[in-house]
């Protein structure tokens, strides 16, 4: 009976009950932010409360994080006024590399820094990128693994009026 106790104590904890599923509470987060915040500020998810945020987690060496830069930063332009708000997560273990792909990439959307990747683990990412819209109370509405320029651009405004539409 003991060793029944321990191994079902071993497989509850094994769960990650913090995933990011759809219709569930966003994990929150506090991380640095190493762009487009005061110097030495903290990003807290909790803070945006209020907002439509887009939670995308990225790394230097994704290919699709290339190409998903330029359409984030358009489609949080043309949203911001509205309540939405873009909160990238780098995943890199050296910050250097981040500051590299920023260089070639540049957006003015907050961007943070999780070196552990234990954020990301407890979203339970899929794959990169990955990205959460999670709506004005904190819900996660949409999850988007990968990124295509010409579909995921329209998914994630298809996704916007309604969200954008609600009240807190």
């Amino acid at each position: 009976m003991k060793y029944f106790s321990l191994i079902t104590s071993a497989l509850l904890l094994s769960f990650n009950t913090h995933a990011a599923d759809v219709g569930s509470k966003a994990p929150d987060f506090t991380l640095d932010g190493i762009k487009n915040v005061a110097a030495g500020e903290k990003i807290h998810l909790a803070s945006y409360l209020g907002k439509v945020v887009y939670v995308d987690f990225w790394a230097s060496w994704c290919g699709p994080c290339q190409r998903s830069f330029p359409s984030l930063e358009a489609i949080r332009a043309k949203y911001k006024d509205k309540g939405f708000e873009v909160i990238a997560v780098n995943l890199d273990e050296n910050a250097k590399d981040a500051f590299g792909f920023l260089a070639k990439f540049p957006v003015n959307f907050p961007i943070a820094q999780d070196t552990s990747g234990k954020t990301g683990e407890l979203y339970n990412l899929k794959g990169m990128p990955s990205a959460y819209i999670i709506d004005r109370k904190g819900i996660v509405r949409h999850v988007v693994t990968g990124f295509d320029e010409k579909t995921e651009v329209a998914k994630i405004e298809s996704i916007l009026p309604g969200l954008l539409s609600s009240k807190p």
